[in-house]
């Protein structure tokens, strides 16, 4: 008898354990198996290109101009806006900064955990209050 490719149905990887992968910026991209992630943060396995491409590093030289605390309003969202308030005031930076509470305006980020940070379009930070040293580098400071 000649065997049967086994394939996995519906069922099975719905609920197979699935890999996760990480990357310098300690992002956790889930992977199955089989298929390779669609959306990755763009870092790379050499430490050093990492360093250059990572999700999390903004370019030096490159001025940031919009700033976006995203959050319901919780007092870790009012708490890393005074972070990031913080920074900008002590370095004296020219970046319009806003704060973000309206749900539908959140979603549009594709984020699942707040508070987040996005700067000049793309998520920064999410899920934690970030040190001043985190809003530097993310600020390219």
């Amino acid at each position: 008898m000649d065997k049967k490719e086994s394939k996995k149905g519906f069922w099975s990887t719905l609920f197979a354990p699935k890999k996760k992968s990480s990357c310098c910026c300690n992002s956790n991209i889930i992977v199955d198996e089989d298929v390779k992630p669609v959306q990755s943060c763009g870092c790379s396995d050499d430490s050093t290109e990492a360093a250059e491409t990572s999700c999390c590093a903004t370019t030096p030289g490159v001025k940031v101009s919009e700033v976006l605390v995203l959050g319901p309003g919780c007092a870790k969202c009012k708490e890393t806006y005074k972070v990031v308030e913080r920074v900008i005031s002590e370095n004296n930076l020219d970046v319009k900064l806003s704060k973000i509470e309206d749900i539908a305006e959140m979603m549009k980020f594709n984020i699942m955990a707040t508070p987040a940070v996005v700067v000049d379009g793309t998520v920064k930070i999410k899920g934690h209050v970030p040190s001043a040293d985190e809003v530097k580098k993310v600020l390219g400071i």
